[in-house]
């Protein structure tokens, strides 16, 4: 029985070791399945080249390419990522990797029959490089032929300050593999050992009397470590695996994804120019039903540009916010140009750029994606975020809360600015990080509690590190049913470095009824540096109108549409305000009302929307001739189009002119030869 246990425990100590073994073969037969269909080139870079730095995310990225210059894209941007001179033309990364893979192909495969990259030893030299020291017990007479690579460690990776790699020969033969202290002992390396293999401190003495160096090195991988023979060594195993996980914990590798999410619409000369970027997004009521989305974006790095008064450095902002059925209901672009200082342009290589800005949005459940390029150096970078906005009609009553690094209270107004709420601006940052000198801020909106006043309702704050409460405090509920919104301030000097959460519940006579929890870490630094917050423009009364107009146009809510964008155009009667109202009414059928309202603003500047709603106006109301009008200008500004072509076509032959109407129809499928229902309708003209 007791046998039985030991080789249990002695199984469960080993997992780590066994975890990267089985795993990363795992991993080879797998990429192997998957690449088999690659172009020679591509399957050798992924089974051969990379496949002990490359990342699991990015290899399946990579198999997921459908052809050889997105493959060839991607290469390039693999390298980049890893390039610790990213200003300049060499990557000194890339040099080194391929120098180390030639020395393990020349080296370690001679006599093994494979190529030396497979080999224990190729892989180890293919992730660490060359090590500081090696001592060779080839020639001991009693010892199979073993060699120990001693490296000095960098502690920030979770390595020791040094550490060996022990290669022997299994029973003297064959090529060297890696040697655990946990999973071989020292019983391994003394050849012809006739004695109880399961006695390592048997073996260990007869090792010691060979070698007594070898004997205390075959106890643990880490020189200063002490072990007694036979005791499992975890340390030695977790060193074993952290060394294998190195290569995929030096990249981050979310840069894979986003490239090819937008790989289809993003220009060819940024689409290697991934920066990673933190992302922050708050949602809160703003009153009338609606929420008000309130996001920050941090690049890890900004390019500048030198300009006659300064610095420039240009943000171009894509949005996109589609439903759970993938159907777009709102998007935006907007191009923020930032004029620096000599003296501002200082502070960012301490501080960090956070772009803010707000939206107004309807109840739903949305992915909100956000795509950012810097047209000064090409690159890009994009962030994703799921919002869950419940309607009036659901239960929630806690709102999404906020973190914030500081907060100032700020006069009412119309405008709504990005992260206010209640009377309150938020300074808030992507990383939720703060040190104990600081005072962090909660703000949390209340939905529908006012109306519930009556009711038996309290609030109850934890502090909770690693998930046990260090505070536990009732908020006083004074002003909450006025201002539906939660204010908390909390001083952290008390409280060490670590990582927390807060924690508040809606309590019920007494019973906790709901909950919302936002983790945080308190560094151990004194000080933290913040960003340099750009905020530009300001959202007023008109746009939340029109915006969330537009957003239940978007999903089929044609009267609660018009009843908003009617409202918001007899605010601001704008080209903008203009074209949304004239895109309801078409919706409803009042086509005289939309040429009343775009008929004066068809001009030089005016947007395409203008020209086809004109012509499809124009076209229903049967003045087929001057929706043609519109159709040619719109074609001429703007180009192709195949609804706008095949309209115009129909309008050529109500006109009576077939020759032109055939004309326009066969660049259509020209364009696009799969529209079976216009092929019959030529098919059938050049008949008659």
């Amino acid at each position: 029985m007791m046998r039985s246990g030991f080789i249990h425990r002695k199984w469960l100590e080993k997992k780590a070791f066994l975890r990267w073994t089985g795993s990363w073969l795992l991993l080879v037969m797998a990429t192997s399945l998957l690449a088999a269909d690659l172009p020679e080139k591509y399957r050798k870079w992924l089974e051969e080249e990379v496949v002990y730095i490359i990342t699991p995310r990015e290899k399946e990225v990579f198999l997921r390419l459908k052809n050889d210059r997105e493959r060839d894209l991607f290469i390039e941007n693999f390298w980049k990522q890893r390039d610790p001179t990213p200003g300049t033309e060499r990557n000194e990364f890339r040099e080194e990797h391929y120098r180390r893979l030639n020395y393990a192909n020349q080296y370690f495969g001679r006599g093994t029959g494979k190529p030396g990259w497979k080999t224990d030893q190729g892989r180890i030299y293919i992730i660490l490089g060359p090590p500081n020291n090696i001592e060779k017990y080839e020639d001991l007479m009693g010892v199979y032929p073993t060699q120990v690579w001693f490296y000095y460690g960098d502690p920030a990776l979770g390595l020791p300050s040094g550490f060996n790699i022990i290669f022997f020969k299994k029973e003297g033969t064959g090529e060297y593999v890696i040697y655990s202290p946990s999973d071989h002992g020292p019983q391994a390396l003394v050849a012809d050992y006739m004695y109880n293999a399961a006695d390592a401190r048997d073996a260990y003495q007869r090792l010691y009397q060979l070698s007594p160096n070898l004997a205390e090195q075959s106890l643990s991988l880490i020189p200063s470590e002490r072990m007694e023979p036979g005791v499992i060594n975890l340390s030695s195993n977790k060193l074993l695996a952290t060394i294998f996980s190195l290569p995929q914990r030096r990249v981050e590798d979310s840069y894979a994804e986003a490239w090819f999410k937008y790989k289809d619409i993003i220009e060819v000369d940024y689409s290697t120019n991934y920066v990673k970027a933190d992302f922050e997004v708050w949602a809160y009521p703003d009153g009338s039903g609606n929420y008000l989305v309130s996001y920050s974006f941090e690049p890890a790095k900004v390019s500048v540009q030198p300009v006659s008064d300064g610095y420039l450095i240009q943000f171009d902002l894509n949005g996109h916010v589609s439903d759970t059925q993938g159907r777009t209901v709102y998007q935006f672009e907007k191009a923020i140009p930032v004029k620096l200082t000599q003296a501002q342009l200082s502070e960012l290589g301490q501080r960090t750029v956070a772009v803010q800005d707000v939206f107004p949005l309807i109840p739903g459940q949305y992915n909100f994606d956000l795509l950012v390029k810097n047209p000064l150096s090409k690159e890009f970078s994009s962030c994703s975020s799921k919002l869950v906005l419940p309607g009036p009609e659901e239960a929630r009553r806690l709102g999404q809360p906020v973190l914030a690094f500081d907060s100032r209270k700020v006069e009412g107004g119309s405008a709504v600015q990005p992260f206010r709420a209640a009377g309150w601006e938020f300074f808030v940052q992507a990383r939720k990080s703060f040190v104990p000198a600081e005072t962090l801020v909660l703000g949390l909106p209340l939905q529908r509690l006012k109306e519930e006043e009556g009711q038996d309702f309290s609030f109850r704050l934890h502090l909770l590190r690693e998930d046990q409460s260090v505070l536990e405090q009732y908020l006083d509920q004074k002003n909450l049913y006025e201002t539906s919104f939660i204010y908390y301030s909390l001083p952290l000097n008390s409280y060490g470095p670590g990582y927390y959460s807060l924690k508040l519940e809606l309590l019920e006579k007494g019973q906790v009824r709901e909950v919302r929890r936002v983790d945080f870490e308190i560094s151990a630094l004194k000080a933290l540096p913040r960003p340099l917050i750009i905020t530009r423009g300001q959202l007023e009364p008109a746009d939340g109108l029109l915006l969330t107009g537009l957003q239940r146009l978007n999903q089929g809510q044609v009267e609660e549409a018009l009843k908003r964008i009617k409202q918001a155009y007899e605010i601001r009667p704008d080209e903008r305000a203009t074209v949304a109202y004239a895109s309801v009414l078409f919706r409803l059928a009042d086509y005289k009302k939309v040429v009343e309202l775009l008929s004066p603003l068809a001009g030089e500047q005016a947007p395409a929307e203008v020209y086809a709603l004109l012509g499809q106006a124009h076209q229903m109301l049967n003045d087929y001739a001057r929706a043609a009008v519109y159709y040619e200008t719109y074609l001429e500004r703007f180009g192709t189009s195949l609804d706008v072509l095949n309209f115009l076509g129909t309008c050529y032959y109500q006109l009576g002119q077939k020759d032109r109407a055939l004309a326009v129809w066969e660049k259509s499928l020209s364009l696009k030869p799969d529209q079976e229902k216009l092929k019959e309708l030529v098919n059938s003209l050049k008949k008659k």
